[in-house]
């Protein structure tokens, strides 16, 4: 039984590593940090066979690509205001792809989940935007507890491949004082996958209850059965009062409605007296059943389409049906995970924690807060230990036929089963006969055995190297009898700054035999290439059109400090690069997957220039189009500047739903030139994109830092994954920040965003503020707050309209803004438009996801700017419609109906769309109309230049097409069309 592990993805500005473990059979990932998905779709790799994912850590850094399902919400009406924000219209989730959507379509339907504490929580506040029923998770939380020497661990998992043990890793301080943590959870002996059961965050566990808690379940009821009674039975029902057992159920409760895929009943066993498949006639015949054929979802039922609430113009309305889960499309998305049908009414239930229709039925649907988590700070790390098979030696037929094993007793020593048979004794008489098992088979292959460890800091060596010398000390020696037990071939170690040159951990990677190989992830010594090189070539081409729009991405391909350079590191270590194999059996070294590593042209286009010599074609395309652009600057050249004019735009991500190689999901920085920056959404991988940008160099200006620094405003338009799931990322970046920012940080985002950081910010502290007077923290402005309809709930605390309104004053006087206002637009969930008018007489609007929408254009009336989305092409005006999106036309035309100077169109389906002529028409009357591409800078009073460029760029984007290019368009597309 051949196994491998393979690097998904390294230590970069723009991704995390990921370290996978694969036998022909199965698969094992180990950590999932932003981007991980899109760096499988650049290595052109896939999720299929996966049985089980292992996070070291649940925090932005391990685990941020997790719950990252990059989707689209449906409802029955998208504009109606909730009458309170726990009381929510109806919404339908259609999730397409992300980390464990894409799992739950390409492999089996059941995966276990291992991770720290808090692993249920990091899910559990996902679960709004979260879901799928073709797959069950089952979450498995690791121990944060002593370790007893002497004591042999059970393993957290096996099967018939690998056997994992995992350990937590301990700063000192906290394991010296954090009695609390060392009682979170433990690892039931009986059954290693079994669900544990969680401490209270707000009292020891070994308190009791207080008297006012609902007493404990009876004989034979679970506290499950009786938290769904409760559910059922009090609309005023509040989950974030729980503790103890009861949150740790609801949590798990949570999850398990959010992945409702459940084993099928087995098919009913065939009638032997009756005929078989293809034979006999009339009753003898019977249909057969292919017990290997996929289980296949039930179908979510018949349109729904529920009355509008009486202020919602019928114009601004989007009736859907709720999507269905058919053969036809395997794991395509489906209903929500709260809907439901009756048998005599064909509306759906759910439970928005207020408002109901029939009965609440799914935890998964709450709008209410969860139950508190506390976690340590700071977080501990788990380390992992993979042993593979241990594959018996080969039978020794000759040895056999000498001892007389004949048959089944042959069977029976290959199982380890020793023998008894009778033998001539050589008198005529005969004699029982035993043979043992290693007389007749070879001494059993050692088990292969890789090693991963997270070492965010010093302060966690002391913890990690103690845990090795005792419990796991088979494991970390050089002694001859270890050694024959287990071959330990490859350690990965991810490490954080201060950790490599460590004396104490220098002598701890040392302690391994000597045979085994070091990888090693370390910013402080590492490179930082290239992750997504296909959109890296790309630009580099377009750089020769204009270096000042398509500046190149920033990156480091040697090493800051070489390996060579540290004393006392054991022989066989090395930087873990990107496509890193290594056979654990038969083993080898650490060798280079240079199937995946041809296909990048970037690295050897910038080493070597001649490698980047551009065709004929596209030359002539150059030149026409930059001599195009300078006719128009001699003409333009006594124009007096306009108001916005310095306004800098810069595309983080342009595609549709999902992430391609060219593209990253949604997200679109603009720069107000001596007031700050402002982020209009913040898709996966949003903080990727900015340190490729601006570079990661502290002692660079204008590095990523400063424009962190300066982001004074983070705008959210709806809660789809793709507009919102990088954002915990960036909050968490901000907090590294030292000096900490002079300012507050604006949010601006609706409630189910809100509330999923807020949740989240338990596990990671994101600096969320509760007043709107912070002095450099988040401050929500919640989005109907500022409606321009004026409509908002009058909620309390950091969702109440008075504070939002409060902060949105706030947040002008930063900015330098007449207003801000949001804007219902039309699309398939509650979303919102931005419009934001300046002092200086200039006016931006961003659609955010949006049919064409009057009312965008009538608060947009006179914008200087036009961010609008362009989902499909003007062929698919149809398809737009059905799902609630807007074609190129439709957005230029809703651009002349606001009387817009420049319209950039973003949230394409293709890597470039066709793009009709009138684009590059010269001396059109209407507005300027501009594609948005990832990393193209341009400031507003040169965005003219772009329909001018636009042929060049087309002829470019053909020259760089490869192979795979057509089917990952055509997944882009499915994404954001959703099932027909």
């Amino acid at each position: 039984m051949n196994w491998s592990t393979s690097t998904y993805t390294s230590q970069s500005s723009d991704t995390e590593p990921s370290i996978t473990v694969q036998f022909n059979s199965a698969k094992y990932i180990f950590n999932v940090g932003e981007n991980t998905t899109r760096a499988v779709l650049q290595g052109r790799r896939g999720w299929k066979k996966i049985k089980a994912l292992f996070l070291t850590d649940v925090g932005t850094q391990r685990a941020s690509g997790l719950p990252v399902m990059q989707g689209v919400q449906t409802a029955s009406w998208t504009n109606a205001p909730a009458t309170q924000f726990t009381d929510p219209p109806i919404v339908f989730i259609e999730l397409r792809l992300g980390m464990l959507m894409s799992i739950a379509d390409a492999s089996s339907r059941k995966m276990d989940l291992v991770g720290p504490p808090g692993l249920l929580h990091y899910l559990a506040s996902a679960r709004l935007y979260t879901f799928r029923n073709t797959i069950c998770i089952n979450p498995v939380e690791v121990a944060v507890s002593p370790v007893h020497p002497g004591v042999e661990p059970p393993a957290v998992y096996q099967d018939d491949s690998i056997s994992v043990y995992s350990f937590a890793v301990t700063p000192t301080t906290l394991a010296s004082t954090d009695s609390a943590v060392e009682e979170a959870m433990a690892v039931d002996s009986d059954s290693a996958l079994k669900r544990k059961r969680e401490a209270s965050p707000d009292q020891p566990s070994k308190r009791p209850l207080p008297t006012h808690e609902t007493p404990p379940p009876a004989a034979g009821t679970s506290t499950s059965a009786v938290l769904m009674d409760r559910f059922r039975a009090d609309p005023n029902f509040n989950s974030s009062a729980l503790t103890g057992d009861e949150a740790h159920t609801w949590r798990q409760l949570v999850v398990d409605n959010m992945f409702t895929w459940k084993e099928p009943p087995p098919p009913p066993k065939q009638d032997s007296k009756k005929g078989k498949k293809g034979k006999g006639k009339g009753k003898g015949k019977d249909v057969a059943t292919e017990p290997d054929d996929p289980p296949v979802a039930s179908s979510s039922g018949p349109p729904i389409d529920l009355p509008p609430p009486s202020n919602t113009p019928s114009s601004e309305l989007v009736h859907a049906a709720p999507p269905v889960d058919s053969p036809a499309t395997g794991a395509l998305p489906q209903a929500p995970h709260w809907v439901s049908e009756d048998a005599t009414n064909d509306a759906p239930k759910t439970n928005g924690g207020g408002w109901r229709r029939g009965k609440p039925f799914n935890p998964a649907s709450s709008y209410k807060q969860l139950p508190t988590f506390t976690a340590s700070a700071p977080r501990p790390r788990l380390a992992y230990i993979v042993v593979g098979p241990r594959v018996r030696g080969k039978f020794d037929v000759k040895r056999a036929e000498e001892l007389g094993v004949q048959g089944r007793n042959r069977g029976m020593l290959s199982k380890g089963q020793a023998v008894r048979f009778m033998v001539d004794d050589g008198h005529g008489g005969k004699v029982e006969r035993v043979v043992q098992p290693e007389e007749c088979i070879g001494e059993s292959e050692k088990p292969g055995v890789c090693i991963i460890l997270d070492v965010p800091s010093p302060a966690y060596i002391d913890s990690l190297s103690s845990t090795f010398s005792t419990t796991y000390a088979k494991f970390h020696s050089k002694a001859e009898e270890d050694v024959k037990l287990y071959n330990v071939h490859v350690v990965y170690h991810l490490l954080g700054d201060g950790v490599l040159e460590d004396e104490r951990y220098k002598a701890f990677m040392n302690g391994f035999a000597d045979g085994a190989h070091h990888l090693i992830t370390s910013r402080e010594h590492g490179p930082d290439p290239i992750t997504f090189t296909s959109a890296a070539f790309s630009q580099l081409r377009l750089n020769q059109l204009d270096p000042d729009i398509f500046a190149l991405p920033k990156y480091n391909a040697t090493p800051k400090k070489a390996l060579s350079e540290i004393p006392s590191l054991p022989t066989n270590t090395a930087f873990l690069r990107v496509n890193t194999l290594v056979d654990l059996r038969p083993a080898n070294p650490p060798t280079c997957e240079t199937w995946i590593e041809e296909r990048d042209k970037f690295h050897p286009a910038m080493s070597s220039p001649d490698l980047l010599e551009l065709p004929a074609a596209t030359l002539e395309r150059f030149s026409e189009a930059k001599q195009l652009v300078q006719t128009a600057l001699a003409e333009r050249k006594d124009a007096a500047p306009r108001p916005g004019d310095d306004v800098v735009i810069i595309p983080l991500g342009t595609s549709s739903a999902v992430s391609s190689r060219y593209r990253n999901v949604s997200g679109m920085l603009v720069q107000i030139p001596r007031r700050g920056n402002v982020l209009l959404d913040a898709g996966e991988g949003t903080w990727g994109q900015l340190a490729r940008y601006f570079g990661t160099d502290p002692a660079q200006r204008n590095n990523v830092w400063d424009a962190l620094r300066e982001l004074k405003c983070v705008y959210i338009s709806h809660a789809h994954a793709d507009h919102h799931v990088g954002l915990a990322k960036i909050l968490a970046m901000r907090r590294q920040l030292d000096p900490p920012p002079a300012e507050p940080l604006y949010l601006v985002a609706g409630f189910p965003v809100q509330l999923y950081l807020r949740e989240y910010t338990e596990i990671e502290d994101l600096g969320l503020a509760d007043s709107p007077y912070s002095r450099n923290g988040v401050i929500s402005i919640v989005n109907d707050a500022i409606n321009v309809r004026s409509q908002g709930p009058a909620n309390e605390g950091w969702a109440s309209t008075a504070n939002s309104r409060l902060a949105a004053d706030a947040l002008c006087d930063v900015l330098g803004l007449e207003g801000i206002n949001t804007v219902e637009v039309r699309h398939r969930t509650k979303a919102f438009g931005l419009v934001m008018s300046h002092h200086d007489g200039w006016r931006l609007v961003y659609s955010g996801d949006t049919m064409p929408s009057n009312n965008l254009a009538r608060a947009g009336e006179g914008a200087t700017v036009l961010i609008h989305e362009a989902t499909m092409g003007d062929e698919q005006e149809e398809l737009a419609h059905a799902k609630a999106h807007s074609t190129i036309g439709q957005a230029v035309s809703i651009g002349k109906q606001m009387r817009a100077q420049n319209v950039l169109l973003t949230h394409f389906s293709t890597r470039y769309p066709h793009m009709p002529e009138y684009l590059a028409a010269h001396g059109d009357a209407g507005p300027t109309v501009a594609i948005a591409l990832d990393h193209a800078r341009t400031r507003v009073g040169d965005l003219w230049k772009m329909p001018l460029y636009l042929r060049a760029i087309e002829q470019s984007f053909w020259d760089t097409k490869e192979e795979g290019d057509d089917e990952e368009e055509e997944q882009v597309l499915q994404a954001s069309a959703g099932p027909e």
